[in-house]
C-alpha cells in the first residue's frame, strides 16, 4: 500500500474510532447537590438549532429558578461558532443543542470541545443507539405529496425520482446548508445493497453501475435529474402543498410541516410504504460545553430536556419524539410514535456520516453542476 493512502486510512480509522469510543458521563449522581448548585449558578447558556429552546428555560426558571439564556442559530452555524471560540479560549457556553452530525462526529466530540452526559436515572431507560452521544429529541424527514391532487402518494419507490416523469418535480432543503440532507445520502450510499434491490423491484432488472455502487448511482441520477433547492422545510411544504396545482411536486420535509394545512390551508400528505425507505429520521444531541462555566445548570437542563415537562416544548407537535418512551407525543402524528417511524425511516449514524459525509457532497456538487 502506498504511504499516502496508507496514511489516509490510519487517518479515518483514528477519527471513527474516536467517534465510536464516546466517554458516557453517566455515574450516580447527587441530584439533591446538583440542584443546589445549579440554583446558585442561576443560569445556563445554551445554543441550539431550535428556538424552543427558550420555552424549556420557561420550565427551569419556574421549578428550580435557574435563567436560560438561548441563542438560535443554524446547524452548520453553531458548530462553527463552538469550534471558533474554543480555539480562541473562550468558554462563555454551557450546553447545546446540535443536529450537525458531521460537525459533532469530526469536530465537536474528536476534538473533546463538548462532553456527553446522560443523567443515571435515564441509562437504562433510553434505547442504546440515542445515548452515544445523547440524543433526546427525534424528528421525522419524509416524503410528503400533495393530497388535492393526488389520491395517494404517486411514488412508491426512491428510484422513480431519478425517472423523467420527476425531472424538475423533487424539491428538497439544500444539502448544502443542510447537514442532515448530506447524511442522509451517506446512508444511501451505506445501504447500497438495499438501493440495488430497490432499483430491481421497480425497474424488473439488475442495475447498471457508472459509480461504485447503487447508492452512489442513486445520488448521481438524482443529482442530474434537476431537483430543486430550498433554503428550508417550509419553503418545501409550501411548494407541494400550495392548493390549485394540476401536476405538483413532491418533496422531502419534516413531518411537522403537516401542521401547515391547517395555519395556511395547504394539501399535504406523508407518503407510506416507499421502497426501501419512508426518509430519516435525524437526532437532536443535547451536549454539555467542555469547561462550562454553569456545568450543574447544565446538567439539569439535561436532565429536564428528558422529562416530559421539558421536551414537550417539541412534542406537543407533530413530528416530534422525545427519546425516552416514557413521554408523550402529539396524538395526531401519522402512523404513530418512534417505534413506528424507527421502521419507517431510516436512522442517521455518527459512523456513516463520519466516514462518507464529506465525499458525498462533493460528489452531490459535481453532478448537479
Amino acid at each position: 500500500m502506498k504511504k499516502g493512502l496508507w496514511l489516509k486510512v490510519s487517518l479515518i480509522f483514528c477519527l471513527v474510532a474516536s467517534v465510536l469510543t464516546i466517554n458516557t458521563l453517566a455515574a450516580s449522581e447527587n441530584w439533591n447537590q446538583i440542584i443546589a448548585n445549579a440554583k446558585k449558578e442561576g443560569v445556563v447558556v445554551t445554543y441550539g438549532t431550535s428556538g424552543r429552546l427558550s420555552r424549556v428555560g420557561d420550565v427551569m426558571k419556574a421549578k428550580y429558578g435557574v435563567e436560560v439564556k438561548h441563542a438560535k442559530m443554524s446547524d452548520m452555524e453553531l458548530t462553527e461558532r463552538i469550534v471558533r471560540e474554543k480555539e480562541a479560549g473562550i468558554n462563555t457556553v454551557d450546553f447545546i443543542m446540535a443536529e450537525d452530525i458531521l460537525g459533532v462526529a469530526k469536530q465537536l466530540l474528536p476534538l473533546r470541545y463538548v462532553e456527553n452526559f446522560v443523567p443515571d436515572m435515564y441509562v437504562n431507560v433510553i434505547d442504546k443507539d440515542y445515548l452515544e452521544p445523547l440524543v433526546f429529541l427525534v424528528q421525522p424527514r419524509t416524503i410528503l405529496y400533495n393530497t388535492e391532487a393526488y389520491k395517494k402518494c404517486p411514488v412508491t419507490n426512491l428510484w422513480e425520482l431519478t425517472t423523467e416523469k420527476w425531472r424538475g418535480k423533487v424539491i428538497i432543503r439544500d444539502p448544502e446548508i443542510t447537514s442532515t440532507n448530506i447524511s442522509f445520502f451517506a446512508e444511501i450510499v451505506a445501504r447500497a445493497d438495499e438501493m440495488a434491490a430497490a432499483y430491481k423491484k421497480y425497474f424488473g432488472q439488475e442495475i447498471k453501475l457508472t459509480t461504485p455502487n447503487a447508492g452512489w448511482e442513486f445520488l448521481k441520477r438524482l443529482a442530474q435529474n434537476k431537483v430543486v433547492t430550498v433554503g428550508s422545510d417550509d419553503d418545501v411544504a409550501e411548494a407541494v402543498g400550495t392548493r390549485g396545482q394540476s401536476a405538483p411536486p413532491i418533496g422531502f420535509s419534516t413531518v411537522g410541516k403537516l401542521r401547515l394545512n391547517e395555519e395556511q390551508n395547504l394539501a399535504l400528505g406523508v407518503a407510506e410504504g416507499i421502497v426501501p425507505t419512508n426518509g430519516y429520521h435525524y437526532p437532536a444531541y443535547g451536549l454539555i460545553v467542555s469547561n462550562a462555566p454553569h456545568p450543574n445548570a447544565a446538567k439539569l437542563l439535561v436532565r429536564t430536556l428528558l422529562e416530559d415537562e421539558g421536551v414537550m416544548a417539541w412534542t406537543r407537535d407533530m413530528g416530534n419524539f422525545s427519546t425516552n418512551p416514557n413521554n408523550s407525543y402529539n396524538p395526531d402524528n401519522p402512523f404513530g410514535g418512534l417505534n413506528v417511524w424507527k421502521k419507517i425511516t431510516w436512522p442517521l449514524r455518527l459512523n456513516v456520516s463520519a466516514q462518507l459525509s464529506r465525499d458525498v457532497l462533493d460528489f452531490w456538487i459535481l453532478n448537479r453542476n
